[in-house]
């Protein structure tokens, strides 16, 4: 290869790069600009400025009137000096001074805007605009006493006719991809200044990193928006003419790093918002998000997606603390914590329209956590929430709660979910605990310490651990499930608490309930299988308290038989709650009770190491004891009741478990078994079923049979000699 054609070969490659050069523009070879970069070819479209270079890398830009200028233009008005180079932008020791009145740079050179060095402005509201971006690198410095606003936008339609105010619309243009970027290691300050002056970020994506608490400071506002709209914001007040609201069908992205140690702290007044995701890392405390009694948005995420606002996410991954309790359950997505979420002065309290999943540290220190996922509402009735699918502007909301990291409360720990959409990780609703519940209050017991876990429309799955610092438990413990359909309580994990109430559909779990006061709302089985053989051993396991004794309230109010099977390790004495045999009572043509309860058929198994003491309670609808025989109370139960006691056992009430003439073979008549059997009240049974006792007792036994010849689906009790007491073995071992 000779040299004549190697020099005709570089001349080719140089007009090839120089094609390149001309087609491609200045985008394609755009980069962080060289250090004294300053800001050049600019066009003044409104108001008047002057612009001259008043030191090495520093230039001064001087207006009168608000002032708009497209940086980068074909037809520019302004000189360049030296350093200038097409767009907005302040490289690495340069700077540029702004005076004179409010001014809106938009760099319209379709590159990103690199503020690098120095930006100051002498009282002075200042925008900087970029449809493609705008990057502040780590040694930037901004000064805007007079407030300042960084917009990943395109405004330079609203360079004509600029009065000092920005808007951003649901079609103002912008990059998809484009983003205000702040570097950790910048700086930006609005004081000292004007009282009010205020900082705003605003772009399709945001991206913060704050190395230091005062990294960022201002006197009223530093809003953070991505994927929404305004009009007529300014900076020198922060105010809006227009607050900040949602652009439907987008999906907005903040992504804020805060500092290593002490915490960058937003005022609770301050916009945090996104149409879809946020994640944090470093230390930080967000705005809160109090709606009461007006919709006033601090934090919100994922209301770009109307149909499914819990797929936005908020992403924990440092050290996050709220300004004010974050009541966010109508307006924001889901949140997942994989570091540390820490109470701000009080309660603990975080609702979300989304799901919570707990990967690491949710800690009230010295006060309570509450966390809702998808609930709009309060507690009614029986335990349970309010679930609300659709919302103001019809945002469709719904979550779980899935803990597999610790969640600490000092005195109370609250979790509650609802779901009526079928949205995210857990469409039924349900809440899950793997990991670990404290709570901290060292005299928990004696003052009123709480556990409550709610699920509206799922079940609830409390596996890990549940450990309290009073060695005496918990005040109250209370867990709700759906209990319209085939949910679950299922409690593997031991808890400990004076007081612990169900209001559930299906009851199991390996765990061991420890308390004084036990309620069973139930309308599903409650057991333990491990077992296919001997019921005995299926029973689900509560012990007694401090006082040596559990009082059990069983209340059966399910649509199917039942199958209650509990385990007692020592003292218990037992009431069958409201629970009935009969849902109707007529007087006409005779007296009887007819339509025995939806749950007749099932099995009550009660096994009590220690003594079993058997009371009476109030019904809800009917039963022969107290409807036909007018006994004051009794114990009801709609199917087989077998009662076995390691010790005494005494009856102070009726058993009545008649609710039909002829009853399935599945056991369902009386069966008790004890040392010693004290009985003071009669039962009544079925129409075929008897009345059986390990050793004798003398009661009277009534059993079910038809009011008259002409009615035999209306029932009376008879009294008979033929259903028992017998003696006869306990059915199981």
């Amino acid at each position: 290869m000779n040299k004549i054609f190697l020099r005709k070969l570089y001349k080719a490659i140089l007009l090839l790069a120089a094609g390149l050069w001309l087609s491609l523009g200045q985008k394609g070879w755009a980069g962080i600009p060289l250090p004294g970069t300053l800001p050049g070819n600019g066009q003044v479209v409104t108001g008047t400025a002057s612009y001259s270079l008043i030191g090495t890398n520093e230039a001064s830009l001087s207006v009168i009137g608000p002032t708009a200028i497209l940086w980068g233009s074909s037809a520019p008005t302004l000189h360049n000096v030296t350093g200038s180079a097409p767009g907005f932008n302040i490289g690495s020791s340069a700077t540029l001074i702004i005076v004179g009145n409010s001014v809106l740079n938009v760099d319209v050179t379709g590159n990103p805007s690199y503020i690098m060095g120095t930006l100051k402005a002498s009282a002075t509201p200042v925008f900087v605009a970029n449809g493609s971006g705008i990057i502040v690198g780590p040694g930037a410095s901004i000064t805007a006493p007079g407030g300042i606003g960084l917009l990943g936008y395109d405004l330079s339609s609203q360079a004509t006719g600029f009065n000092g105010t920005v808007s951003v619309f649901s079609n103002t243009p912008a990059m998809t991809s484009s983003s205000v970027t702040i570097q950790s290691g910048a700086t930006i300050s609005t004081t000292p200044g004007a009282t009010y002056a205020s900082i705003l970020v605003a772009a399709p994506q945001v991206n913060i990193g704050i190395a230091h608490p005062n990294s960022i400071t201002y006197s009223r506002r530093f809003d953070v928006l991505s994927g929404y709209e305004f009009t007529g914001y300014t900076p020198a007040n922060g105010s809006y003419i227009k607050s900040p609201t949602v652009i439907d069908g987008s999906a907005g992205s903040i992504t804020i790093t805060g500092p290593s140690i002490s915490p960058f702290i937003f005022k609770n007044s301050d916009y945090f918002v996104s149409s879809g995701n946020i994640t944090t890392n470093g230390n930080l405390v967000l705005p809160g998000g109090d709606f009461k009694p007006v919709h006033n948005t601090y934090t919100e995420w994922g209301l770009g997606n109307k149909s499914d606002v819990a797929s936005g996410v908020l992403t924990n991954n440092g050290t996050l603390a709220f300004a004010s309790p974050f009541d966010g359950g109508r307006q924001t997505g889901s949140l997942v914590n994989n570091g540390t979420i820490l109470a701000n002065g009080g309660n603990l309290y975080i609702s979300v329209g989304g799901s919570i999943t707990n990967n690491g540290t949710i800690d009230g220190g010295g006060f309570n956590v509450i966390l809702k996922a998808g609930v709009h509402g309060t507690p009614i009735g029986g335990g349970g929430v309010t679930p609300m699918g659709y919302l103001i502007g019809t945002y469709v909301i719904g979550g779980g709660i899935n803990n597999s990291g610790t969640i600490s409360g000092f005195n109370g720990v609250t979790l509650e979910a609802a779901n009526v959409n079928h949205l995210g990780p857990y469409p039924l609703g349900g809440i899950s605990n793997t990991g670990t519940i404290n709570i901290t209050n060292p005299s928990g017991s004696t003052s009123k310490s709480t556990l409550t876990i709610d699920s509206a429309t799922g079940s609830v799955f409390l596996f890990g651990s549940v450990h309290a610092a009073d060695p005496n438990g918990l005040a109250k413990a209370s867990f709700t499930t759906n209990r319209s359909g085939n949910f679950v309580m299922d409690m593997d994990a031991d808890v400990t608490a004076a007081k612990a109430t169900f209001h559930v559909d299906n009851l199991t779990g390996s765990g061991v309930l420890t308390a004084s006061t036990v309620t069973l709302d139930v309308t599903g089985n409650v057991r333990n299988v491990v077992s296919q053989t001997n019921p005995l051993l299926n029973g689900f396991t509560i012990a007694n308290g401090p006082s040596g004794s559990t009082n059990i309230t069983i209340d059966a109010d399910g649509i199917r038989p039942q199958i209650l099977n509990l385990h007692v390790n020592g003292n218990a004495v037992i009431n069958s709650g409201d629970t009935s045999t009969f849902v109707n009572k007529i007087t006409i043509p005779t007296t009887g009770l007819t339509t025995p309860v939806a749950n007749s058929g099932g099995n009550l198994l009660v096994n009590a190491t220690g003594n079993l003491t058997v009371t009476g309670s109030s019904l809800s609808d009917f039963a022969l004891s107290t409807d036909i025989l007018g006994l004051s109370n009794a114990f009801v139960f709609p199917g087989g009741v077998a009662l076995k006691a390691g010790g005494i056992m005494t009856v102070n009430t009726s058993i009545d478990n008649g609710y039909t003439v002829h009853a399935g073979p599945n056991f369902q008549g009386v069966f008790l078994s004890a040392p010693q059997i004290f009985v003071s009240g009669p039962f009544v049974t079925n129409g075929n079923t008897i009345v059986h006792a390990t050793g004798p007792i003398i009661a009277s036994v009534y059993v079910t049979a038809p009011a008259s010849t002409f009615t035999p689906n209306v029932y009376t009790a008879v009294l008979s000699t033929q259903n028992g007491p017998v003696v006869s073995p306990f059915p199981w071992q």
